[in-house]
């Protein structure tokens, strides 16, 4: 048995050095339980675009489109991701720009999601700068020094960017969400499925904690303006 395993490995080990694929991707999906009593009128526009340069999963938008409406229901209203933004309105715009892994190199930069980060708080003010500095606190993201050669580094980086029209000043900024698993090349492919699947769910965690804070945010306001009326 033992030695079925390690002619396995062995065997895949060839594999990459003789120009297998060393990158996976899967297709996402985000589970969670319906906001009932996030009620959010208007509601605010979102969109969804896959930013990658090589993208094998076609649908990867429309099935975070779908699973988001069934967790968020009326409070988010569906745009086109190009379209220009409404006066009076709040927008968000997600864009996928990794979502997958690579073995034997990292595909997160942590200096482009410092400079992210940094500037996604330079630029969320009034009460959205909570918003950016909660954000920033749940990212997990791995350190600079980490290990690659021999492991698949699954990485999730999706931009969130919200646009507020509501008052004199108009609000823009961009929260990047971004989260790394590293599984170690043990079931070859596999591995990296996993590295990307786990990648991923952290990054779906997270992406729903941030969207319930701006759907709050947003619901407040509405509520200190006397746009929305309380039950």
């Amino acid at each position: 048995m033992i030695s079925c395993f390690i002619v396995f490995v062995l065997m895949f080990s060839v594999c990459l050095i003789s120009g297998c694929a060393t990158s996976r991707s899967i297709n996402p999906t985000i589970s969670s339980t319906q906001r009932v009593d996030l009620i959010v009128v208007p509601p605010v526009l979102l969109s969804v675009f896959d930013g990658r340069v090589s993208n094998d999963q076609t649908n990867t938008a429309f099935q975070i489109k779908a699973d988001l409406q069934k967790i968020y229901g009326s409070s988010i209203q569906w745009s086109d991701y190009f379209s220009p933004v409404t006066p009076n309105r709040v927008t968000i715009r997600l864009r996928i720009i990794n979502l997958g892994a690579s073995f034997g190199s990292r595909i997160v930069s942590s200096t482009a999601f410092l400079t992210a980060t940094t500037e996604a708080q330079a630029h969320a003010v009034g009460p959205w700068s909570d918003v950016a500095i909660t954000a920033s606190s749940q990212q997990s993201v791995m350190a600079a020094s980490i290990q690659t050669e021999g492991w698949w580094n699954g990485a999730a980086w999706v931009d969130l960017e919200v646009q507020d029209l509501r008052g004199s000043q108009p609000i823009s900024f961009i929260l990047p969400i971004v989260a790394e698993h590293q599984e170690s090349n043990v079931w070859g492919y596999a591995s990296g499925d996993k590295a990307a699947e786990v990648a991923w769910l952290k990054a779906a965690t997270q992406l729903t904690r941030i969207l319930d804070i701006i759907l709050r945010t947003v619901r407040d306001t509405q509520l200190e303006l006397g746009e929305l009326k309380k039950d």
